[in-house]
């Protein structure tokens, strides 16, 4: 792990990560709700993995789909998608089955 004191800017990146956690919302939502650059925010992030102070994203969290909506296949949802090598999709008003369907191609 790390053996250096976080800087003020470290621990403060790392308070939003939390927090964007804390209220399960993805980094985009947490950034625009909160006025921060997004593309900064996944920097520091990808920073404070590389560190060891935030576990990295592993094909641990991947996990089959299935799909069990069939009576109204044109509900919609948003979805968040984080692939192993740290890409994260996120998808908003998407018809579920076009969601599975896809997700389940990846």
């Amino acid at each position: 792990m790390h053996s250096k004191p976080l800087t003020k800017i470290q621990q403060d990146w790392l308070d939003h990560v939390n927090q964007a956690t804390k209220k399960n919302l993805s980094m985009s939502a947490y950034a625009k709700q909160n006025n921060l650059a997004l593309k900064a925010f996944y920097n520091a992030r990808s920073s404070l993995m590389q560190k060891g102070i935030l576990p990295s994203i592993s094909r641990n969290h991947l996990v089959p789909l299935a799909q069990s909506l069939t009576s109204n296949p044109s509900v919609t949802t948003s979805c968040r998608i984080t692939l192993c090598n740290g890409v994260i999709i996120e998808l908003a008003d998407v018809g579920i089955s076009d969601l599975l369907n896809s997700a389940n191609q990846l």
